[in-house]
């Protein structure tokens, strides 16, 4: 169009958006339509003259013409930018060299006799290849005519150019489709399962099915059995968390292939803490008889700020409410001087947050009363995933590596690293040792040494870190120790309080009595490790009594475990022998035949055996003098205590039957 005028249907460029003219009204106004958005809008021809005279207006077949240059410059430019960023520099320089080879002979015919001197001609340019030919040789003057008829295809675009590698070759499978179809089935029903098979098992399978098929066919017709490595490439390609989470389980795929990154930062000491429990791999041996008694536990509470450990318990008693309080208690506590070490141990006050698993300890509810009255917030690790709280996993590997390597006794953790090792024959270190050789590995060695994590020792952190906080303590021990314990309701009489067939009394529950009534109901917290005290809360609320209980030699140091196995002995007597004996009497009889069964019993059992024996014994025991026991009749004697004979029990379990 030559020229143009602001009439219904009219095309330009206004700001270098396409628009035409949708309405004319006769007093100069026209409606502009934008033909990139749809959108309308009012404009007077006046503008429109003065933005065509500014160069801001297009009219006519001149604006079509322009955008059109416009994108077609703009394709060219995100072609070459795609060219330069999705192709190495060798592929690059390959497709100039080629690029060179179109534009130079473009013009000329499509024939031999033309473009095979023409091409020698170029090839043999010193000038053009200055740095040297990128093609390896002279190419056919065929090939030519195919780079120039793909980059015209292309649209001129020089990726077309470019090595298409990923296409050469068959797109279709060399083997035959049953053949293709009996591997798939073999890697998915075989392969891919929990009895983990290995591939040359599952290559030898393909082979006899390959030739149970052969055997019905004609020559003509055999099928070739693949080859191991292809067998090993069809499984390559699967992905490997598929292939792992399908032979090793969900779990075992989710820790191999986790991503590690970073877990919950504890800002300052005491800002969260790790509690977690192991079997040491150690075995222990008896103080009095020395024969082993097999692999303590131990309780672990670190500080993941500093990675200072707080508090930790050894003892048979595995996982429980007994174990957590203690070394919880432990963690909490002020540390007394200790003469074995030489260190300071200044790990003392409440934590503000507690990380455990979810073991059925740790979901008890003297843990829970314990975290409420004191503020500490409990936060369980998702189910089987150790690595939330890694700080603690983390410290157990180093106390096995660095402590227990080097200890007689020790075990390992799989048969064949254990060889002719017996851990059993060869322990040599007592619980009480062993107790006091963790207190000094950890206070002496582990909290000096460099952490490579902190880039200072333990004891180090701990002390820049815990001067920068204010530290918080139980308002009292009384207060502590009826935090970690059990609350129930009893009814307070003239004769004490009755608790597990236990009785607790003393002049402060009589003076509470004149004040609240001769028989009242109160709360009550018991302790499962130790059952000679118990903590009377007051109808005020507020005060705390503690109370002894009225059988001290009994009861003072006894855990609810040994409790409940002393009232199931003295159950088994009453049916027996049909007389009365004292919970006491009862205990030291089991002390008794622990000690004398000691020897000829299995490390399981005799492990059971030392959580009831370990506890410090309070007053006079049968162990000191007991004779050999010998058959009577229908009765043994161990000591002076008359106990069933084997056969007059299994007669008597014969009755009951």
């Amino acid at each position: 169009m030559a020229a143009g005028s602001f009439s219904v249907g009219q095309r330009f460029v206004l700001n270098e958006r396409p628009c035409r003219v949708f309405r004319v009204f006769g007093d100069g106004n026209v409606v502009v339509e934008d033909l990139g958005s749809g959108a309308f809008q009012n404009a007077r021809v006046p503008e429109l003259v003065d933005a065509w005279q500014k160069g801001a207006l297009v009219l006519g077949e001149t604006a079509g013409a322009r955008r059109d240059s416009q994108i077609e410059e703009a394709i060219a430019l995100a072609h070459v930018d795609a060219f330069r960023q999705s192709y190495t520099e060798e592929e690059q320089q390959q497709a100039q060299a080629r690029l060179t080879f179109v534009e130079r002979l473009s013009h000329l015919p499509k024939t031999a006799a033309v473009m095979i001197p023409a091409i020698k001609e170029l090839w043999l340019e010193a000038k053009t290849w200055a740095k040297g030919h990128i093609l390896k040789r002279m190419p056919h003057w065929v090939t030519v005519a195919g780079w120039m008829r793909r980059y015209e295809a292309a649209g001129r675009d020089i990726r077309s150019l470019v090595d298409r590698t990923e296409f050469k070759g068959s797109r279709e499978g060399k083997l035959h489709p049953w053949i293709q179809t009996t591997v798939d089935d073999l890697v998915s029903t075989r392969y891919l399962t929990t009895e983990r098979p290995t591939i040359k098992s599952i290559h030898k399978d393909l082979k006899g099915l390959v030739s149970t098929r052969n055997a019905c066919h004609l020559a003509t017709e055999q099928l070739k059995v693949p080859s191991y490595s292809y067998l090993k490439r069809k499984i390559g390609e699967l992905a490997p968390y598929d292939v792992y989470r399908a032979r090793y389980g969900k779990r075992a795929a989710d820790i191999k292939f986790r991503v590690a990154g970073r877990n919950a930062l504890a800002t300052h000491a005491l800002s969260r803490a790790s509690m977690d429990h192991t079997r040491l791999d150690l075995f222990v041996i008896d103080e009095k008889t020395m024969l082993p008694l097999g692999r303590p536990w131990l309780t672990i509470v670190i500080d993941e700020c500093t990675r200072y450990v707080l508090g930790f318990h050894i003892s048979f008693e595995g996982p429980s409410n007994v174990s957590m309080s203690r070394a919880l208690w432990h963690a909490i506590g002020i540390k007394h001087k200790n003469a074995d070490v030489k260190c300071e141990w200044d790990a003392w006050g409440l934590m503000e947050l507690l990380v455990v698993d979810n073991g059925l300890e740790f979901h008890s509810a003297s843990l829970e009363l314990a975290a409420g009255r004191f503020g500490i917030i409990i936060q369980f690790c998702p189910r089987r995933k150790p690595w939330y709280k890694g700080k603690v996993e983390r410290f157990l590997g180093t106390l096995t590596t660095g402590l227990l390597g080097d200890l007689r006794g020790k075990t390992f953790s799989s048969f064949a690293l254990k060889g002719d090792y017996d851990p059993a024959k060869h322990a040599v270190v007592t619980l009480q040792t062993l107790r006091r050789i963790v207190h000094i590995w950890i206070v002496d060695v582990y909290h000096q040494e460099v952490h490579s994590t902190l880039g200072m020792s333990p004891a180090e952190a701990w002390k820049e870190a815990i001067g920068r906080i204010d530290r918080y303590l139980p308002p009292s021990s009384i207060a502590a120790e009826a935090a970690f314990s059990t609350s129930t309701i009893r009814r307070l009489t003239h004769k004490g309080i009755e608790h597990d067939l236990l009785f607790y009394n003393s002049a402060e529950l009589g003076a509470l009595r004149v004040l609240y009534g001769s028989e009242i109901d109160v709360e009550i917290r018991t302790n499962d490790e130790d059952l000679g005290w118990i903590v009377v809360v007051a109808p005020d609320g507020v005060t705390l009594i503690k109370v002894p209980a009225l059988d001290p030699e009994y009861a003072v140091g006894l855990t609810r475990w040994q409790h409940r196995v002393c009232k199931r002995f003295k159950r088994r007597i009453l049916d027996d022998e049909a007389r009365e004996i004292s919970l006491l009497d009862a205990r030291n009889r089991i002390a008794a035949l622990i000690e004398q069964d000691m020897g000829r019993k299995s490390r399981r059992t005799r492990n059971r055996q030392q959580r009831f024996v370990e506890r410090k014994q309070i007053g006079p025991t049968i162990n000191e003098a007991t004779p050999t026991s010998t058959v009577m009749g229908a009765t043994a004697r161990v000591g002076d205590v008359r106990v069933p004979s084997l056969t007059a029990r299994r007669a008597l379990r014969r009755r009951r039957l």
